[in-house]
């Protein structure tokens, strides 16, 4: 692979069309000129000419595949915020499609009240993008990944900052598009800065006990291979470790130490088909004892952002413990780099097939993108957000034997909006597991929840989303209550008799005032200094009309107060 500092155009354009034949070279070229001429001046922390990272950018996508679109954008993803150049310049230049991509991307020049306050807003600014286009979040871990492997030149607590938010935000976003490759990049570049020493311990430790036990890991992979062959079943076998920052997390996790770790080394096994797969499975039984609970089917049960293998822990030669990884071809490319494996189809197909795909491929992050649009508060929405993408997945089954794969402390009300919309909206009540249970109840793999509907819309209560897991239950909530609300609104009408007198309204009117109520109308009708007064409000159930009917009555000169 080039080094990131010697990568040019041609670099971009021939690895752009070994990955896909459609891509349009002169574009590409022009948009590199246009960000080159524009970028000029500029250079970087590090004293290189500011253009090699939008081209480092679109060398990162060029090898996802992406499209001529999207490389332009990344060519030209800076040039609205650090030039002088605009998004009508851009369109103009470019087309609407490469303007509207480096629109998402772009930071907001609005000043904030803080720096917390203008980071929510641009998560937020960038989801609303992504639901229109989900190519804008792939140009933005393109450009979150060049900067972290860039980060040595910055000051230490930029190096912090960048790191945490591209473990807390970034990497989950991309395991939940199923871009593993891309997560691990993101984790391990992040770790080296946040916590160098731990990063620097765990990378000697892991080379160590590779060291250690290489000789008998292929010993084993060996064996392996000659039992296959011997059945007649074509496979690619090879060693892997885990990256850092799992291990790193694990260790935290659990209170352990390396040694400790059962899953450090894989043997990961890819065959054709899902039957040698089960076959492969059924082979490594009969040769290596199985460690108790470190199997996990995901061919049978396929995670959320559509991760499918076997994993299988095995006590291999000379004692040495190791994970198996059986899986196709098809999964392991699928696995590898996620939603970006599509793309040649989502460009190119109709539009209905594009609508297909997007709803077959992205559940692991589909229902997140309409938090942009529903939550108005950017702070909010990133709390939101974070809980979301950074969860664990349970499995919980319907009475029919059903899966449903939700994030991990998840309710039976995100579990009846998995089923459908109007399963949620009208929950009467949740059965788990036989028992009767509280809409809220936190739910565990391998619970059985059934959902019994009304006819009525369920009255959800405003503290119950704060319990809710999943996006798309926290988006319904908030529009059912929001519509229970809209409901319940109805007007109440004053009619106040009393002597006239100068400041009279005044006073009135500064009770509601008082009590945050809307006054929509005020009429007033004065005959021999007496005065009849009709005043017209917004009512809400939470108003206590006596009480304001009795603090009217205490203003002087006032006679008569009724509610028409």
């Amino acid at each position: 692979m080039n080094n990131t500092k010697d990568i040019n155009i041609k670099d971009v354009v021939y690895r752009a069309k070994l990955k896909n034949r459609n891509i349009d070279k002169n574009k590409i070229i022009k948009a590199y000129e246009y960000a080159n001429k524009m970028h000029k001046e500029q250079k970087r922390k590090s004293g290189e000419p500011y253009i090699v990272h939008p081209l480092n950018v679109a060398y990162i996508l060029a090898g996802l595949g992406l499209d001529t679109t999207t490389i332009c954008a990344a060519l030209l993803h800076d040039v609205v915020e650090d030039t002088v150049a605009t998004y009508e310049d851009i369109k103009m230049t470019f087309g609407e499609d490469v303007a509207t991509l480096v629109e998402g991307v772009t930071k907001l020049s609005k000043l904030f009240k803080s720096v917390e306050e203008a980071q929510a807003e641009n998560y937020k600014k960038m989801f609303i993008a992504m639901e229109k286009d989900i190519r804008v979040i792939i140009l933005k871990l393109a450009d979150r990944l060049h900067n972290v492997r860039t980060l040595e030149y910055l000051k230490r607590d930029r190096q912090i900052a960048i790191s945490k938010e591209t473990i807390e935000l970034y990497a989950p976003i991309a395991h939940k598009l199923g871009m593993y490759d891309m997560k691990i990049k993101l984790q391990d570049g992040a770790f080296k800065y946040l916590y160098p020493e731990d990063y620097e311990k765990i990378s000697k430790e892991l080379e160590q006990k590779l060291k250690e036990n290489i000789v008998f890991l292929e010993k084993t992979k060996d064996i392996i291979i000659s039992e296959l062959r011997r059945q007649k079943i074509p496979a690619n076998v090879k060693i892997e470790t885990k990256h850092l920052f799992y291990i790193y997390k694990k260790l935290k996790e659990k209170n352990l130490g390396m040694s400790e770790l059962k899953d450090l080394f894989s043997i990961k096994i890819v065959a054709k088909g899902k039957a040698e797969c089960y076959r492969i499975l059924g082979i490594l039984n009969t040769i290596y004892s199985i460690i108790p609970g470190g199997f996990k089917d995901y061919i049978a049960l396929p995670r959320k952002n559509l991760y499918q293998s076997i994993h299988e822990i095995l006590l291999g030669e000379a004692g040495v413990i190791f994970e198996a990884q059986i899986c196709t071809y098809t999964m392991n490319k699928i696995n590898k780099y996620g939603i970006t494996n599509y793309f040649s189809y989502m460009m190119y197909e109709k539009d209905k097939n594009k609508e297909e795909i997007f709803e077959n491929n992205l559940s692991g992050i589909k229902d997140s993108l309409e938090l942009g649009n529903l939550i108005e508060n950017p702070k909010r929405f990133l709390e939101t957000l974070k809980d979301e993408v950074l969860d664990d997945e349970i499995y919980v089954f319907t009475p029919k034997g059903d899966i449903k794969v939700l994030p991990k402390g998840s309710t039976a009300i995100d579990f009846a909006y998995t089923i459908h919309q109007e399963i949620g909206d009208h929950i009467k009540r949740c059965i788990i597991d036989s028992i009767s249970m509280p809409f809220i109840t936190k739910l565990k793999t391998g619970n059985i929840v059934e959902i019994e509907v009304g006819k009525k819309e369920t009255n959800f209560q405003e503290e119950w989303i704060k319990e809710v897991k999943t996006a798309k239950a926290k988006t319904m909530m908030v529009k059912l209550l929001n519509k229970n609300e809209e409901r319940v609104k109805k007007k109440e009408i004053f009619k106040i008799f009393a002597k006239d007198r100068k400041n009279l309204a005044l006073e009135i009117t500064d009770i509601f005032t008082k009590n945050k109520i809307n006054i929509e109308s005020l009429e007033a009708d004065v005959l021999d200094k007496q005065a009849k007064i009709k005043l017209t409000i917004e009512s809400k159930s939470k108003i206590d009309l006596k009480y304001i009917i009795e603090k009217i009555k205490k203003i002087k000169d006032v006679k008569i107060v009724e509610l028409e």
